[in-house]
């Protein structure tokens, strides 16, 4: 494998250099890709971790102004106890309320004057009672929707940590798979390698049995080749 004007030495020096660049070229990809690979899974965590901080957060403020919610759920549940029916029978009752049933107006003032005032105090014990009951729950209606809402929140922090994992999962392969990368100008460097040790190992052959060896191989660790 000689060029004219050119010896096998220089020739094998020439592709053990073109080796050694390939061989960088090679591992510059493999690194290059990996770091791809790591960049893209830091985004990946940084994107679920924002995910699971957002729902921590929405979970402890589910307790703030406990109060005011607890005042709003007491209003609701009053107008609830004070609209629907109280028991089974009243249920019945009201199903049942006909023009007959209905308690027909006084033409005495003073008996209805008495009606009125005791229909009143019929609404306002019924609202009292309303008032009572809905201040009674509200604690633990409002507890009750909150520990709901919580087992909600730890169900997708869980799912979040799941999709963490298989991120974590993913990248592996991704990182094997940024090892081959490089495959391409690693084997080329390969060739260049074998083929300037064939190379280089023959110029120094040839020129020691000339004797045109130079100095700095002759006295060197190549010179000990031959």
């Amino acid at each position: 494998m000689c060029i004219p004007g050119i010896d096998p030495l220089t020739i094998g020096l020439v592709l053990s250099a073109g080796s050694a660049a390939a061989n960088h070229i090679g591992a510059r990809k493999v690194q290059k890709a990996r770091d791809g690979a790591l960049s893209v899974e830091r985004l990946r965590k940084q994107k679920l971790q924002r995910e699971a901080d957002a729902v921590n957060a929405k979970s402890r403020d589910r307790y703030v102004d406990f109060e005011d919610q607890q005042g709003e759920t007491s209003s609701k549940l009053t107008d609830y106890f004070t609209q629907a029916p109280q028991s089974a029978d009243e249920a019945v009752g009201e199903a049942n309320a006909t023009a007959g049933s209905v308690m027909p107006s006084a033409t005495n003032d003073i008996v209805q004057k008495e009606i009125e005032k005791q229909s009143g105090l019929a609404d306002a014990f019924t609202s009292q009672q309303a008032g009572a009951r809905g201040r009674l729950r509200s604690f633990g209606d409002l507890l009750g929707g909150i520990s709901r809402d919580q087992a909600r929140d730890a169900g997708k922090i869980g799912q979040i940590g799941g999709f963490q994992q298989g991120s974590a999962n993913v990248l592996a392969h991704e990182l094997e798979s940024a090892g081959q990368a490089g495959s391409g100008a690693q084997f080329f460097g390969d060739v260049l390698g074998g083929l300037g040790s064939i190379a280089t190992t023959g110029g120094i052959t040839a020129r020691s049995k000339a004797g045109t060896l130079p100095g700095w191989l002759n006295g060197g660790k190549l010179g000990g080749l031959v």
